[in-house]
C-alpha cells in the first residue's frame, strides 16, 4: 500500500515536472525575437528599401572622386610609375572619346552605375609596342556601398540607442572609405604587375586582380565592418541571425504542417 502510493507519488512529480518543463520551453520560445513574424517582417522589408535607396538614389560622386584622388596619390607615392615603367594620369569626366565599356553604364537611373561626372585613372604600359592602356573607371560599385548600404540599413532597424547608432553609422562609413580605397589601390597594383611583368592584356589581368579578388576581400571585410558596427554598441549581427532564424523557423514549421 505504501508502496503503491510512493509509485503514484513519483509519477505525478514526473508529470509535473515534464509540464513545466514543456511551459518554459514554449516560454522561452515565445520571448524569442525570431518568433515574431511582424517584427521580422517589418525589419527585414525596411532594411531592404533602406539598402535599396541608400545604393540607387545618390550618384556617390562625392565619394568616387577622392577615392580616385587618393588611389593616384598612393600609386604615385609607392613608385609605380618608376618601378613598372608606366604613366598614371587622372581621368577627370566621361567624354565621347573615353574608351569606357557599354556596360558600365548600367542603364537608366536608378541603376546607373557611370555619370558624366565618373572619375577614373588611365594606367600607360609603356615598355610594349604599340604601348598597351587601361582605363579604371571608379564607379558606384567601387564606392563599396553595395555592402555599406545593407550594413547601414541593419544598423537602423536594429534596437539600440540611437547616439549609438549614430557613432556606429560613422566609424563604419569611416573605416569603409579607408578600407575601399586601400581595396582599389591594390587592385590597381595588382594588375600592373600581371601586365608588365607577366605580360597579360590589361582587360584578363584587371579580371583577376579585381574581379575574382574583390569577392574573397569583400567577403571578409563585410565580416570586420560588421564586427566594428558590434563594438559601437548595434548588434547588427544579432539582428541578421534573428532573420536567418526566422526563415528557418517559418520553413521548418511549413514543412511540420505539410508532413502530418
Amino acid at each position: 500500500m505504501s508502496q503503491n502510493t510512493n509509485i503514484e507519488e513519483e509519477k505525478t512529480k514526473s508529470s509535473s515536472s515534464e509540464k513545466i518543463k514543456g511551459n518554459d520551453v514554449d516560454e522561452n520560445l515565445s520571448e524569442k525575437r525570431w518568433t515574431n513574424d511582424r517584427l521580422m517582417i517589418t525589419t527585414l522589408l525596411s532594411a531592404s528599401i533602406i539598402t535599396f535607396l541608400i545604393y540607387t538614389v545618390p550618384d556617390w560622386v562625392f565619394i568616387e572622386i577622392p577615392t580616385r584622388d587618393i588611389i593616384y596619390n598612393l600609386l604615385s607615392l609607392i613608385g609605380l610609375e618608376n618601378s613598372h615603367n608606366v604613366q598614371l594620369s587622372l581621368i577627370p569626366t566621361l567624354n565621347p572619346s573615353s574608351f569606357i565599356p557599354s556596360d558600365l553604364m548600367g542603364g537608366e537611373f536608378p541603376f546607373l552605375e557611370a555619370t558624366a561626372n565618373t572619375p577614373g585613372i588611365q594606367i600607360e604600359y609603356l615598355r610594349f609596342n604599340p604601348i598597351k592602356r587601361g582605363d579604371y573607371w571608379i564607379v558606384k560599385a567601387c564606392t563599396g556601398m553595395q555592402a555599406g548600404g545593407l550594413l547601414l540599413a541593419i544598423i537602423m532597424v536594429t534596437e539600440a540607442p540611437w547616439k549609438n547608432k549614430i557613432l556606429a553609422s560613422s566609424t563604419f562609413f569611416v573605416a569603409l572609405f579607408i578600407g575601399n580605397t586601400l581595396r582599389i589601390a591594390f587592385h590597381l597594383w595588382c594588375v600592373t604587375v600581371l601586365v608588365t611583368d607577366f605580360g597579360m592584356d590589361p582587360e584578363p589581368a584587371f579580371y583577376w586582380a579585381h574581379d575574382v579578388s574583390s569577392k574573397v576581400i569583400g567577403f571578409f571585410g563585410t565580416i570586420f565592418f560588421a564586427l566594428i558596427i558590434e563594438k559601437m554598441g548595434v548588434g547588427a549581427i544579432d539582428t541578421f541571425a534573428d532573420w536567418l532564424d526566422w526563415i528557418y523557423y517559418r520553413i521548418n514549421s511549413a514543412i511540420s504542417v505539410f508532413s502530418k
